[in-house]
């Protein structure tokens, strides 16, 4: 059977990007197809989705039978455009300019993205109501997950236990803990806990949850909401350094910091569920053993703002006067129902937190070493056995493309370009939480548009639209 394919590309204010793109793009496909490119003629905000909707809905008139969403800055080095049954992201590998910068995440759906035009339907297309930078593609995805569409897995693994822990609400709980570490030894600090939520302020740049931190200049690792775990932390001379994860959904975790201070090199090492993250090397450490006390479940309570509340329940802490090998990394990652007294021996440790043992508001210190905390406004809940969780993602095709320079957007160096972009995530988070869009009443079935010219050229179409 033949199929005939629509490349749609939407566009503005980019003319050389543009020929470059025609140019380009004829010399490589070597099959049935049409070229429609969507120009937004006002100077509202750029609504990625719904220009595409409306090329959609050109391709589906030209007898387009599957259609391929394609970025203007992207031109393709190796890709296969050819006809697939189930949506199918074409990138997995960048060529980019200096100064440039891409992710390829797990759940990356944006760039260059096919459908065939019958599932594309039964999803009613992209949201309308993304205007700015960002997060359409990831509501597109959420729709396929919605409408159960055939996507590929990843497989998340997860490291809950059948205990008690404590509950943190992520507005005003916290457990106190004496700080005993010192910046000029090693020492390792382990926690066990689950992500419940991402609450979302507007009055930050991004949100940012504690699981532990040593205030002032943070030392912490936090979650954020873009699904990214980092431990922070900062050298003598007051630069930051952070080591960043993979995108990883809310669930069961444990995290793992190695710090080496006495022998060179100095190291951090950072592990989520024993799976190395990452390492950076430095010179000196800010002395953390300025702060007296160090929080679980918050940055700072006492601070008014960036508090970083958390949102979920801790099980386990364990700072160690140590670094961990391997092998003690991989035990105590793997471990969901044992004590660690099974793995260590006390003077191993400086705290020991089970978070099952409290005294009224004491957190007992297993350790022996009388380094107790105390919690604030946490409550006890039970936490569950938790098995390896299927995150749904895209299919791909390998296929490589060279990134054009342009203006950055979205999110960047620390900001938003435009603070509409941190709008869009809020919304799409909430859509997210609920597992839930608006894609029977917001989409194809509402794209509404004028178009102000339309020119057509053997098989190129430019629409100029007012959206």
């Amino acid at each position: 059977m033949s199929h005939k394919l629509g490349l749609i590309v939407p566009y503005r204010d980019r003319p050389n990007q543009l020929r470059t793109f025609r140019n380009h793009i004829q010399d490589f496909l070597k099959l049935d197809y049409e070229l429609i490119v969507v120009e937004q003629s006002d100077r509202e905000d750029f609504n990625r989705g719904k220009l595409l909707n409306i090329g959609f809905l050109k391709a589906e008139e030209l007898g387009c039978d599957y259609v391929v969403f394609h970025d203007i800055d992207m031109l393709p080095i190796k890709a296969d455009y050819s006809y697939e049954s189930k949506p199918t992201h074409l990138i997995t590998e960048f060529d980019l300019p200096e100064d440039v910068s891409r992710t390829l995440f797990d759940e990356y759906f944006g760039g260059v993205t096919l459908f065939p035009c019958n599932i594309f339907r039964q999803i009613n297309g992209y949201s309308n109501t993304y205007d700015g930078w960002g997060f359409e593609d990831d509501d597109l995805l959420l729709r396929c997950r919605e409408n159960h569409i055939n996507l590929d897995t990843k497989i998340v693994s997860q490291r809950g236990r059948v205990d008690r822990a404590l509950k943190f609400n992520g507005k005003d709980s916290y457990v106190v803990v004496p700080n005993v570490i010192n910046s000029l030894k090693d020492f390792t600090v382990y926690t066990s806990f689950t992500v419940n939520d991402t609450p979302t302020n507007m009055e930050e740049i991004i949100d940012e949850y504690s699981i532990w931190s040593i205030p002032g200049f943070d030392t912490t690792v936090t979650y954020n909401s873009f699904g990214n775990f980092s431990f922070q932390f900062w050298k003598k001379n007051l630069d930051s350094i952070s080591i960043p994860s993979i995108n990883l959904p809310k669930g069961t975790y444990n995290c793992i910091v190695t710090i080496c201070n006495t022998v060179a090199p100095r190291e951090i090492n950072f592990y989520i569920n024993g799976d190395k993250v990452g390492s950076n090397t430095y010179d000196d450490l800010y002395k953390v053993q300025k702060s007296k006390y160090m929080f679980l479940g918050a940055g700072n309570p006492e601070r008014e703002k960036k508090p970083n509340w958390f949102k979920g329940s801790i099980d386990t802490f364990c700072v160690f006067d140590k670094i961990l090998d391997k092998k003690e990394i991989f035990n105590l990652s793997g471990n969901i129902n044992k004590s660690l007294f099974e793995f260590f021996n006390r003077n191993d440790m400086k705290i020991y937190y089970d978070l099952k043992f409290i005294n009224q508001n004491m957190v007992l210190d297993l350790s022996g070493n009388e380094n107790n905390g105390y919690t604030k406004n946490t409550e006890f809940t039970t936490t569950s056995l938790t098995f390896d969780t299927k995150l749904p993602i895209p299919h791909r095709k390998k296929g490589k493309f060279k990134v054009l320079p342009h203006d950055e957007n979205g999110y960047k160096d620390g900001y938003w370009v435009s603070w509409k972009s941190r709008e869009n995530q809020q919304v799409y988070l909430e859509k997210a939480k609920n597992n839930r869009t608006n894609y029977e009443k917001d989409g194809l079935t509402n794209c509404r548009h004028r178009e102000l010219d339309y020119i057509n050229v053997k098989n190129y179409h430019h629409i100029i639209a007012k959206i």
